[in-house]
């Protein structure tokens, strides 16, 4: 061997060497990881350590690749802290695809910021990285270490964190002392997760999961993948020791150290109050008055402070300020009533589009949102202390049908929020059409809407004309060249149902062939909602709130026009709801025409997704059923 063959070999030997070092940063992964994946999880470690009931320690490691700018969502490289808490480590490596170091990214390279901005106001920081890359795939290592004397916030171990994110392993572990009562919960587990007990050490780990493809009306990850929870029986929260036995001690706990000290209201504010309600005694009464007085007078901005941020304002700062959080809002209405002997009820929940409870048999510190609580006889009216719109005693759906913590000084449990079902959730509409000699269509129509129906729509109320005219223009887009009379939205508070009355004109709608005109029945309000099709349907599916649509269509043709054929009535009857339409000639040249759509509530197992595909397909094509018109 030559002198230039020796160092050939000698500088590969170096190359080798030093690529080594990092070989386990190499983007390689198996094909099933690939698929789907915009990001995979090579390694997602959480180590928490808990030495006492009121000091806790959470150390994380997550070796992530990055696969395409999609995946720069899944970093997760930032820690949250506060007067009680500190970060005592953070830094980062960043590699390329063959796993050579590209970047080291130390504490101070990491942007810090406060969370106060615009309406929330806290005293929480947050340190974050601000990467951006300037190759794909890449490997991030992120590491850090955050302190805190806070225990009565576990982080839940959600293993399967998101969508097109596949995962190689993620683990936890939890080691604690002998006098920390812990306490945890396994939700929706399946023989992926490993689990290992071993005296006072816990740990959880799953290997090889395969990036979920998000499917259409797939429910939320709480209802159908793997998640631990993680308390303690004993915690300290903000200085302030807490117990979470049961439901009862733990709601009190909350009203002496979160709510007593915090009712006192203002002499001239009750003085106030006490002519505006005059001589009414009736307590529901006396409640929709002190509602309406407090949505009239304050506004939401979100306040994270007290108590680690659980507890509320001052209710005479609410009143002297006229603004507030949920907690502050809520509390500020509660002692309103009080101070009129109205009885109710401060309640924690998770507030939210999706339904979601709080885990009736894990007592802790659970919720994102508190609401307020109205006894009345066998049940409980629920205010939304942060809305300015919302009438008395309706919820939407930010808070329906979940179970909440009410909170009170003698007895405090766990309650189920008003349901809205198929029966509540209702849309029904009257409508006549008139087809006029000059081709043209004149149109009327009635909307009724109640329940969460009445939810979407109640805000149309507040929008201007030039906005409404946007939105009618969009709903009736069947039709070209509208022209609209009458546009008026009436929102019935008291009765909790809006109801929209609509008329307009279609210049030149019916188009001829020869003596022939084809004409749709439902041309006001046709459902057409069809839900994808998968070859392989693999998560389950959910339709959280039933509702039902009611039309009435009268249709009116010249004289001088015949009905070929008057369509038969149809019944769709399934298990996800009904379908009815019934056809009727009223008169040689009068069609009248009613259509009933009732979709069930449900949660359903993925085989079960194609047969409700396929009623929903059948809704649809019988929505655009035609008749055939002809001259004589």
């Amino acid at each position: 061997m030559n002198k230039g063959q020796i160092l050939i070999v000698f500088l590969v030997f170096l190359f080798n060497k030093s690529f080594s070092q990092k070989e386990s940063y190499i983007a390689l992964y198996s094909d099933s990881l690939k698929q789907n994946a915009n990001a995979i999880i090579k390694e997602n470690l959480t180590q928490i350590s808990i030495p006492s009931y009121d000091r806790m320690t959470i150390k994380k490691r997550r070796v992530i690749t990055i696969l395409n700018e999609y995946g720069l969502k899944h970093l997760d490289t930032h820690e949250y802290y506060d007067k009680s808490s500190s970060i005592k480590n953070m830094e980062a490596e960043v590699y390329n695809s063959f796993g050579q170091e590209i970047r080291k990214i130390r504490r101070k390279d990491f942007k810090e910021n406060s969370i106060s901005e615009g309406s929330v106001i806290t005293d929480n920081r947050v340190v974050y990285l601000d990467y951006t890359p300037t190759q794909y795939p890449f490997t991030l290592v992120y590491e850090s270490e955050v302190s805190t004397s806070n225990t009565a916030f576990i982080p839940t171990w959600f293993p399967i964190e998101d969508y097109f994110l596949s995962i190689e392993n993620a683990t936890l572990n939890i080691e604690f002392a002998n006098d920390v009562k812990l306490k945890y919960k396994e939700v929706n587990f399946d023989k992926n997760i490993v689990k290992s007990v071993e005296g006072n050490k816990l740990s959880f780990s799953i290997n090889n999961v395969t990036a979920l493809k998000k499917e259409q009306l797939s429910p939320s990850f709480q209802k159908f993948l793997p998640y631990v929870l993680i308390g303690l029986e004993e915690f300290k929260l903000e200085g302030v020791k807490g117990n979470t036995s049961d439901w009862n001690s733990f709601g009190n706990w909350m009203y002496t150290n979160l709510l007593r000290d915090t009712e006192e209201i203002p002499a001239e504010s009750i003085s106030k109050i006490k002519t505006i309600i005059g001589a009414e005694t009736d307590p529901i009464k006396k409640a929709k008055i002190i509602y309406n007085y407090v949505q009239s007078r304050t506004r939401y901005v979100s306040i994270q402070l007290g108590i680690g941020g659980w507890k509320p304002m001052l209710a005479k700062d609410v009143d002297r300020l006229g603004y507030g959080d949920c907690k502050a809002l809520t509390n500020y209405t509660r002692s309103l009533l009080k101070a009129f002997d109205v009885p109710s009820y401060y309640a924690v929940v998770y507030g939210g589009d999706e339904k979601r409870n709080l885990e009736k048999d894990f007592v802790s510190m659970q919720g994102n949102h508190v609401i307020l609580g109205i006894p009345d006889k066998n049940e409980i009216i629920w205010l939304e202390c942060t809305s300015q719109t919302h009438p008395f005693g309706f919820q939407g759906d930010f808070t329906d049908d979940r179970n909440v913590l009410i909170i009170s000084n003698d007895k405090s449990e766990i309650v189920k929020t008003k349901k809205y079902n198929q029966h509540s959730n209702t849309q029904n509409a009257i409508t006549e059409i008139e087809v006029l000699a000059n081709n043209n269509v004149l149109c009327a129509t009635e909307i009724n809407s109640r329940g969460i129906l009445y939810d979407a729509k109640f805000s149309l109320e507040s929008k201007s004309k030039e906005a409404l005219l946007n939105v009618y223009k969009d709903y009736f887009s069947g039709f070209n060249n509208k022209v609209f009379s009458n546009i008026a939205i009436e929102n019935n508070k008291e009765n909790i149902e809006l109801k929209e009355n609509i008329s307009f004109e279609a210049k030149d709608f019916i188009k001829k062939s020869g003596n022939i005109i084809i004409l749709p029945i439902n041309l006001m309000h046709q459902v057409s909602f069809i839900p994808q099709k998968y070859r392989n349907r693999n998560t389950p599916f959910e339709i959280e709130r039933g509702y039902s649509y009611e039309d009435i269509i009268t249709i009116k043709f010249p004289e001088n026009y015949n009905l070929e054929e008057l369509p038969s009535n149809i019944t769709i009857n399934s298990e996800f709801g009904l379908y009815t339409c019934e056809f009727l000639l009223n008169h040689k040249n009068e069609i009248f025409y009613k259509r009933k759509i009732v979709i069930n509530e449900g949660y359903y197992t993925n085989n079960k997704y194609e047969s409700y595909r396929l009623f929903r397909e059948q809704i649809a094509k019988n929505e655009s059923t035609k008749v055939v018109l002809k001259t004589n």
